[in-house]
């Protein structure tokens, strides 16, 4: 997935989105905001936040910021930021593999259903990692390819289709753990035929920098 591509898909997404994912993305969204047990006064970033689906879904009691690439999803989620007049949400245009925040900027990051949106995931990590505290919350909700040999072998045939749609569907999470050195804290499914999994990671120092500071 390239970002200019990925961008034309999604503008064009942005006006039939809430007719088909709404049901779908909802409940995810929403337990994943309650588990994350946002206090009041914490910062909070939404990569990938679309037409805000999730943004009703967050305490007024924190500072929300969400970042999307496409500006017509963009603008549907000010539209609904405006109707719902969520004061404590600021919205902004950008690509998640340069996010435009200084480090340690946030204490809760949502990456939903974006890992597998953009051209390198690994760098979309590297990003979440540096604009979140130390002993952040960063939260992933995402399809990946399933450790099933058959069904996973079906995804990798599928992912020439489902790029076209606008996402991948042959990222591993095992794959993406190795390749970022991220420690998972604990993972679910809303149920057993869920193709999607929630993922809580705490943000903590790359294995590496930990290794030299305990020698």
């Amino acid at each position: 997935m390239q970002e200019k591509t990925t961008r034309n898909i999604y503008n064009v997404w942005a006006y039939f989105y809430d007719m088909f994912w709404p049901s779908i993305v909802h409940r995810r969204t929403t337990r994943a905001i309650q588990r994350m047990e946002i206090r009041p006064g914490e910062r909070v970033l939404d990569i990938g936040v679309g037409t805000g689906l999730a943004l009703p879904s967050y305490p007024k009691h924190a500072s929300v910021v969400g970042i999307d690439l496409s500006e017509g999803m963009l603008r549907r989620a000010r539209r609904r930021v405006e109707e719902s007049n969520m004061t404590w949400v600021k919205l902004a245009l950008g690509n998640a593999l340069e996010l435009p925040f200084p480090d340690n900027s946030f204490d809760h990051v949502l990456l939903s259903h974006v890992v597998t949106v953009v051209s390198d995931p690994v760098k979309l990590i590297e990003e979440t990692r540096r604009v979140t505290k130390l002993g952040g919350q960063i939260v992933i909700i995402n399809h990946f390819r399933s450790t099933n040999r058959i069904v996973g072998t079906i995804e990798k045939l599928l992912c020439p289709l489902c790029q076209h749609l606008g996402w991948r569907s042959d990222l591993g999470l095992q794959e993406l753990v190795e390749q970022t050195g991220l420690e998972v804290d604990f993972r679910y499914k809303l149920d057993n035929v869920d193709l999607f999994q929630t993922v809580f990671i705490t943000n903590r120092p790359a294995r590496e920098e930990r290794q030299t500071a305990a020698a």
